[in-house]
Parts: structure tokens; sequence; C-alpha cells
């Protein structure tokens, strides 16, 4: 059975026994092939067998969903009401015939691009993504202008964190210019380093174009450990990097990284003033049941914190979500796919990554198919939970976004030629390989994380009010 067709039942199933808010704005401008215009462009992959030719040893898009074979019905028995006594195991049934179809090794194609060495001219950029902006240990000794710590607003949750290892965790490259260019922080996800993540596209594409200065926070334990910890780097690092530039600064986040940046604007509010936009790919602000598969309330080899946080129905995202925190602090832009691996579900209208506007900051949540349907280039399969970072649509919204403030909006964009490309251009396909690998990376990093633990973090004491009942 095609991946097509997969998706579009487990889209249905998902979305029609799932109730959670509907999004505020969901952008749609139906494109059709028979719309779309020639247009030059400077990006090296030009057709589908390129990419196809590419992602030969990659099936990582179905990996994830194949590993929930053995025990998938509980997850959906767990989680999801069941609409039929056939229906698990046909939807079983499904999923090993993908993963039949594909039997590539996710582990085993990431070792290959690594020890590969991302062949192509963008070699360079991507090496120094991995050794120099993925650094945890940066020393910055420029002080902020105004008091930022223990509190920078007596609202602020504590830290429990020294602010000298909170700032170590900022890589600001040597050409940021403190302010004449707008700042911009990369935020990774789960298992991976921002420098990683972001290096080889939209640090590559901010530094040639000079859109935005990029900084780069990596979290130490590659983001696996408590997120209530993360969410203290991001909090810090907003108002650090505002205070030295002398400007509001602006987060672009992937994965669980929008889901830290989120309980920092809830809990650390002096950041919503320094913040002009939160951009976030593949978000699950609702979690994921596919993380119920590595945290299943018994020690596993994927039993991280992080992970079990981001279960559907953890105690952390429900606090999360309690009290307002379902809604943006500060205008948001939020970016996502039906083809997501990882996060489930991620289609409209229940999908995780898309908030409320109850603030009326300004939301956008754009499902990427919803804009470019599933059979143009810039809604296809490739366009997964990783491989929504190098879509061309999304990076049109970002610099919407950046470009006019508030969230990026599809009616400003030119969404006709953004569907009609395989990637944004100006992206190698290096820079493809470098973002595919961030799934087996992740995978690796997941596994040997240590320690790991059968439940999730406890929540913090400042949070402790937002716990559901």
């Amino acid at each position: 059975m095609a991946r097509s067709t997969f998706a579009a039942l487990l889209a249905t199933y998902l979305t029609t026994t799932l109730a959670t808010p509907n999004p505020v704005e969901v952008e749609r401008e139906a494109i059709t092939p028979a719309a779309l215009l020639p247009r030059a462009t400077s990006t090296s992959i030009t057709n589908q067998n390129q990419l196809l030719a590419a992602f030969s040893s990659f099936s990582a898009d179905i990996q994830s969903l194949s590993a929930a074979i053995s025990v998938g019905e509980a997850i959906f028995t767990n989680i999801v009401p069941a609409p039929g006594p056939t229906a698990i195991p046909q939807l079983l049934k499904e999923l090993q015939t993908v993963n039949n179809a594909n039997p590539g090794d996710i582990f085993k194609s990431g070792a290959e691009i690594l020890l590969n060495g991302f062949s192509g001219g963008d070699y360079a950029n991507i090496a120094a993504g991995y050794l120099l902006e993925s650094s945890t240990f940066n020393i910055n000794l420029i002080p902020p202008k105004t008091v930022i710590y223990p509190k920078a607003d007596p609202a602020d949750a504590p830290y429990d964190i020294s602010e000298a290892t909170l700032r170590s965790a900022i890589y600001i490259p040597p050409t940021f210019t403190y302010g004449k260019i707008q700042p911009v922080i990369f935020v990774p996800g789960t298992g991976v380093r921002a420098g990683q993540t972001w290096a080889p596209t939209y640090g590559k594409l901010f530094k040639q174009n000079k859109i935005a200065d990029a900084v780069y926070l990596n979290l130490p334990s590659e983001n696996l450990d408590d997120i209530q910890a993360s969410a203290e780097y991001i909090a810090y690092a907003v108002n650090y990097i505002s205070s030295i530039s002398g400007r509001n600064v602006s987060t672009i986040s992937w994965s669980s990284g929008s889901v830290s940046g989120q309980w920092a604007l809830k809990y650390w509010p002096s950041i919503r003033k320094r913040l002009s936009n939160k951009i976030s790919f593949s978000p699950d602000y609702h979690g994921t049941i596919f993380a119920q598969l590595l945290c299943p309330g018994f020690v596993t080899p994927g039993s991280d914190p992080a992970v079990c946080q981001q279960n559907y129905n953890s105690t952390f995202i429900r606090t999360l979500r309690n009290n307002g925190g379902d809604s943006a602090y500060v205008p948001t832009t939020n970016i996502y796919t039906i083809f997501d691996e990882i996060v489930e579900p991620q289609q409209d209208p229940n999908a995780s990554g898309a908030l409320l506007d109850a603030r009326g900051v300004g939301v956008s949540n754009t499902e990427i198919q919803s804009v470019c349907t599933a059979f143009l280039p810039g809604g296809t399969l490739y366009n997964s939970h990783e491989g929504v970072i190098y879509n061309a649509l999304g990076y049109a919204l970002v610099i919407d976004a950046l470009t006019n403030g508030g969230p990026g909006r599809v009616s400003r964009v030119n969404a006709t030629f953004q569907c009609s490309q395989f990637a944004t251009p100006g992206l190698s396909l290096a820079d493809i390989f470098a973002t595919e690998a961030l799934i087996p990376i992740a995978a690796f990093q997941i596994i040997a994380f240590l320690p790991k633990s059968a439940t999730e973090p406890p929540i913090k004491g400042y949070a402790q009010k937002d716990i559901p009942a």
C-alpha cells in the first residue's frame, strides 16, 4: 500500500476519534498543477528523480510507524476510542504493509550519511554546524545591559540552573552584529543540537541573504532531559540575546523545542515583551501518541525524560495546556505536515502543532498539505517531521513573519511558486541529506541517554497550580 494511502487512512482515523480544540487559523489556498507557473530557481533540486535517488536509503518517515507494530494496538486502545473491533487489526496490517515495502534501515542510513561526509559543495557549512555551531560549552563574556538573573521580572519562575551554565549553551557566531540585523535564536528538537538542525538550512540561507542574525541554543543532553529545564535555557537566551543586542529577538524551533518555548513563555512572562516572533516547525503542543511506544509505563531503551513528557496524555502536556497554555503568548507561526512520522495527530483540525489565540496576539497554523495538497512537490511524502525544515512554503512563511511582523501568512506569499518546489531554493542535496540525518541521530541519542525512567519528571513547584485535577 502506498504511503500516501496509509497516511490518508491514519489521518482520517485520528481526526475522527481525537477531540482537541480547533486551530484558530488554518491558512488555505488550494493550488492545482494547472496553476503552476514557470519560475527560475537557484536550487539544485529540480525534479522528483533527484529526490528519489537521494532518499533511496531513507525510510525514516515510516520507521517510527513500523516500530509501532508490536505495541500499536495497546497505544490506540489506551488513548484513542476504538471505532470498532476490526479497526485496530486493519490499521496494524496497513502498517506492516508499509514496512515491508520500505525495508531500509534507519540507523544504517544515518551512519552512511555521516561517514560519507555529506557529499557535496556544502560540506564545510554542514561540518561547521556540527563542530562549531553545536557547541554546548561557550564563553559569552558580554554582560546583559539589564538584570535578567535570577529574575528579569518578579512574575518569572525561579531558575534551578546557574546563570553561567545557562549562558554557556548559547553559541554566538563571530559574525553576529549585535543588533544591526534582527537576531534569531535557533532551538533544536529532541535528541539533536541546534547547529546540527539549522546550520545546513536556515543558518545558511539567513547568512547568505542577511535576513537575520543566527544564534544557536544547544541544550545539554541533546534536549532529552526534563523539558522544564530546557525552558529555562530558552527563557534565559531570549532575555540575554535581546539585552546584548538592544532589540527584540525571534525564535525558530523544531519539534519539542517548540514545546519548551511555550513552557518558557507561560512561566517566564519577561520574555514575552522581548520576543517578536515564535516560529515552530513540526511542534507537538499536545504531545504525540507515539511517545507511549517508548514510555509505556516501564523502563525501555527509549524512556527518556523529555520523551515521556511528550506523551499525548502526559501530566506535563496537560499542565502546559491548562489555564491558557494552549494559546499563543506572542505572534506565532506554526508549520506542520500530515506526513509527520513522529508527531500524531498532526492533521487539521486536530493537529498537535496548532495553537489557539485567546490573547489575540496573532497565530497562523499552516498544515502544508492544506495549501500545497499532497500531490504537488511542496506537499508530498518528502515533507515529513524533518522534511518540513527544508520545505519552500515553510521558508516563505518564516520570511514573511520576520519581514512583516506578526505570524507568517499564506495570503502574503507566492504559494503557487512555493508549492512547485521540491525544496527551498538555495538548498542543495547535501543540505537535504544533513537534515534527513537528524532522525537517525536523534534515535541513537534517545537510546544512548542515561538514566532511563519509567515515568515523566515531576512538575516544578511554580507550575503545580496548573496541573489538571
